[in-house]
């Protein structure tokens, strides 16, 4: 059965990733901040992104070596979606094992999550995302959940203050990967919309990325579905430059983000040995972001960022 698959080494080691999968603390810094955990075989948990929904009965828990959960409710509240509940009866299996570096290979499972479900699409760029979130949070202590107004619990609310209070001078987020391929193949995956929405989780099919003009589309990413991807491109100097302006972390409907200055956010591409190449993405201009949101979305693309970027790195690889 083709149902979907990921994969990655992790540098934590097989306990750090299990707590991730097993805790509250875990689960809510890179899934979602609105979650309830059980804690043994048997018992459920809960997962909310707003008005989507899952609910997942614990099935296997081996301590560092697998964590196995069966759905047993869903609700995705997209409209284009007829079945909403597909979800269920579908298990999600995560299997940990050590390297000899003390590292951790983590081979995800969504079993039954197939190419024929009408969610598909949404649901691997989700996954996309989110595993992208777990990976990073396990290296560096910060995901990329989902977030509502609100946070889960006391401690991630006392995570976000910690975050925010350590960049309150900071007006620019500047992140670099070496990605291993060509600088020819990088710059088709940034500035090719097609292939940029499929990395990033927006669709953007059928679009165009010209100077002066606006690009807008759908974000794919579960749990996101009310935001898009919505930027005005300011210069393309191929294969070295590539950048444009937007609202940083525009999340909220009720928000009028049209009368904010947006920030600048700057992709440049230089070689790196072995037919690599080094991509950096610099965004700038927060210190003109209104101040009642100007830390959450400094806090949230700075870790946005670096999951995008190993997004890109794999997809260009591949």
């Amino acid at each position: 059965m083709n149902h979907y698959q990921q994969s990655f080494i992790a540098k934590a080691n097989p306990a750090t990733v299990y707590a991730a999968l097993t805790t509250l603390e875990g689960l809510s810094s890179w899934w979602t901040q609105e979650c309830e955990v059980g804690a043994e075989v048997g018992s459920t948990i809960r997962f909310r992104f707003g008005s989507t929904r899952k609910a997942m009965r614990i099935e296997s828990l081996e301590p560092e070596r697998e964590v196995r959960w069966l759905c047993t409710e869903a609700y995705i509240d997209v409209d284009r979606l007829a079945h909403k509940d597909e979800w269920v009866g579908t298990q999600l299996a995560f299997r940990l094992t050590p390297d000899a570096n003390g590292h951790t290979r983590l081979d995800f499972e969504h079993l039954g999550l197939v190419p024929t479900f009408e969610c598909y699409d949404l649901c691997s760029n989700g996954w996309k995302h989110f595993l992208g979130s777990l990976h990073q949070f396990v290296e560096t202590g910060h995901g990329t959940p989902y977030a509502s107004g609100g946070s889960c619990d006391a401690q991630s609310e006392t995570r976000s203050k910690q975050s925010m209070s350590t960049t309150l001078d900071t007006n620019t987020i500047e992140r670099s990967i070496v990605i291993n391929a060509p600088r020819d193949r990088v710059w088709r995956a940034l500035s090719n919309p097609e292939e940029f929405g499929t990395w990033f989780g927006a669709k953007l099919k059928g679009q165009t990325f010209t100077p002066g003009q606006r690009t807008r589309g759908q974000i794919t990413i579960c749990g996101f579905e009310n935001v898009f991807f919505d930027v005005v491109v300011e210069r393309i100097e191929p294969p070295d430059l590539f950048s444009y302006r937007w609202h940083p972390y525009a999340v909220d409907p009720a928000e009028d983000y049209e009368k904010e200055q947006p920030t600048l956010v700057t992709f440049t591409l230089k070689d790196a040995p072995g037919n690599g190449t080094l991509l950096t993405v610099r965004e700038s201009g927060f210190d003109n972001v209104p101040p009642h949101r100007r830390m959450e979305a400094f806090r949230m693309n700075s870790h946005g960022w670096e999951a995008q970027l190993g997004n890109i790195g794999r997809h260009a690889s591949t």
